[in-house]
């Protein structure tokens, strides 16, 4: 099975930003956690929380975007930025401080 991608987290892993950081959700399916915990903190991340649904939150590098987004097993690499649109969830950018 292919791991959905979303549009925002393509944009990350096609253009990091050295030295910027990244919050993901990630939708474990079949992927062993610890092992995703272990890639994540290799480069150079960590493992921020464990969310409800077989999901983990994590911040990692930019630059270490691609690296997660082909760990085996993953349903999901998402921003933790989404909005919760019943059955379609998409990332969005929060609104601007007026």
């Amino acid at each position: 099975m292919t791991t959905y991608v979303s549009r925002p987290v393509r944009a990350l892993r096609d253009r990091p930003t050295s030295g910027e950081s990244a919050t993901l959700v990630l939708r474990l399916g079949d992927a062993d956690p610890d092992a995703v915990g272990d890639v994540v903190e290799e480069r150079g991340g960590e493992v921020d929380a464990e969310l409800a649904f077989d999901a983990l939150r994590v911040v990692v590098p930019e630059e270490a975007v691609a690296d997660v987004c082909e760990l085996d097993g993953l349903d999901a690499v998402e921003t933790d930025a989404t909005l919760d649109a019943g059955d379609a969830g998409e990332d969005v950018e929060p609104p601007e401080e007026r």
